[in-house]
Protein backbone atom coordinates (compact mmCIF):
# COMPACT_ATOMS: atom_id res chain seq x y z
CA UNK A 1 0.00 0.00 0.00
CA UNK A 2 2.71 2.50 1.00
CA UNK A 3 4.77 1.48 -2.03
CA UNK A 4 1.81 2.23 -4.32
CA UNK A 5 1.29 5.65 -2.73
CA UNK A 6 5.00 6.51 -3.11
CA UNK A 7 5.01 5.42 -6.78
CA UNK A 8 1.85 7.46 -7.48
CA UNK A 9 3.24 10.55 -5.73
CA UNK A 10 6.54 10.26 -7.60
CA UNK A 11 4.73 9.88 -10.93
CA UNK A 12 2.60 12.95 -10.18
CA UNK A 13 5.69 14.94 -9.17
CA UNK A 14 7.40 13.88 -12.40
CA UNK A 15 4.40 15.07 -14.45
CA UNK A 16 4.29 18.36 -12.51
CA UNK A 17 7.98 18.85 -13.26
CA UNK A 18 7.40 18.31 -16.97
CA UNK A 19 4.46 20.73 -16.91
CA UNK A 20 6.49 23.39 -15.08
CA UNK A 21 9.30 23.10 -17.60
CA UNK A 22 6.78 23.41 -20.44
CA UNK A 23 5.29 26.56 -18.82
CA UNK A 24 8.70 28.22 -18.51
CA UNK A 25 9.45 27.59 -14.84
CA UNK A 26 12.70 25.80 -15.65
CA UNK A 27 14.52 25.81 -12.28
CA UNK A 28 11.53 24.61 -10.28
CA UNK A 29 10.45 22.21 -13.02
CA UNK A 30 13.84 20.50 -13.29
CA UNK A 31 13.98 20.06 -9.51
CA UNK A 32 10.52 18.50 -9.39
CA UNK A 33 11.31 16.29 -12.38
CA UNK A 34 14.61 15.14 -10.86
CA UNK A 35 13.13 14.32 -7.45
CA UNK A 36 10.15 12.54 -9.00
CA UNK A 37 12.30 10.39 -11.29
CA UNK A 38 14.79 9.49 -8.53
CA UNK A 39 12.03 8.45 -6.11
CA UNK A 40 10.20 6.56 -8.86
CA UNK A 41 13.30 4.62 -9.97
CA UNK A 42 14.39 3.97 -6.38
CA UNK A 43 10.99 2.62 -5.40
CA UNK A 44 10.63 0.44 -8.49
CA UNK A 45 14.07 -1.13 -8.09
CA UNK A 46 13.82 -1.55 -4.31
CA UNK A 47 12.11 -4.93 -4.63
CA UNK A 48 14.86 -6.15 -6.92
CA UNK A 49 17.63 -5.14 -4.52
CA UNK A 50 16.15 -6.36 -1.25
CA UNK A 51 15.30 -9.99 -1.75
CA UNK A 52 12.93 -12.09 0.27
CA UNK A 53 14.01 -14.95 2.50
CA UNK A 54 14.22 -18.16 0.48
CA UNK A 55 14.50 -21.87 1.14
CA UNK A 56 18.10 -23.14 1.42
CA UNK A 57 19.42 -23.48 -2.15
CA UNK A 58 21.00 -26.59 -3.65
CA UNK A 59 24.59 -26.47 -4.82
CA UNK A 60 27.89 -25.29 -3.38
CA UNK A 61 26.66 -22.70 -0.91
CA UNK A 62 28.78 -21.78 2.12
CA UNK A 63 27.74 -20.15 5.35
CA UNK A 64 29.18 -16.70 5.90
CA UNK A 65 28.60 -16.71 9.64
CA UNK A 66 26.29 -13.70 9.29
CA UNK A 67 23.03 -14.05 11.15
CA UNK A 68 20.39 -11.49 12.04
CA UNK A 69 16.77 -11.20 13.06
CA UNK A 70 14.41 -10.25 10.22
CA UNK A 71 12.69 -7.08 11.46
CA UNK A 72 9.47 -7.81 9.58
CA UNK A 73 8.94 -11.35 10.93
CA UNK A 74 11.18 -11.56 14.00
CA UNK A 75 12.65 -14.85 12.70
CA UNK A 76 16.39 -15.59 12.52
CA UNK A 77 18.00 -15.30 9.07
CA UNK A 78 21.31 -16.72 7.88
CA UNK A 79 23.43 -15.60 4.90
CA UNK A 80 24.81 -18.14 2.41
CA UNK A 81 27.45 -17.42 -0.25
CA UNK A 82 28.20 -19.07 -3.62
CA UNK A 83 31.95 -18.79 -4.21
CA UNK A 84 31.56 -19.41 -7.96
CA UNK A 85 29.22 -16.51 -8.69
CA UNK A 86 29.56 -14.30 -5.60
CA UNK A 87 25.79 -14.44 -5.09
CA UNK A 88 24.40 -14.18 -1.57
CA UNK A 89 21.14 -15.73 -0.37
CA UNK A 90 19.13 -15.10 2.76
CA UNK A 91 17.65 -18.27 4.24
CA UNK A 92 15.83 -19.07 7.47
CA UNK A 93 18.39 -19.46 10.24
CA UNK A 94 18.40 -21.80 13.19
CA UNK A 95 15.69 -21.02 15.72
CA UNK A 96 16.71 -19.51 19.03
CA UNK A 97 16.65 -22.78 20.94
CA UNK A 98 18.08 -25.08 18.24
CA UNK A 99 21.68 -26.15 17.99
CA UNK A 100 23.64 -25.07 14.92
CA UNK A 101 24.20 -28.14 12.71
CA UNK A 102 27.69 -28.87 11.49
CA UNK A 103 28.44 -27.38 8.02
Amino acid sequence: MLRTVVIAAAAILTCVGIALIACGFHALGWRALFVGVVVLIGTLFERWRYRRIEKPPKGDWQRTGEQFIDPSTGDPVEVLFDSRTGERRYVPGPSHGAKDPAP
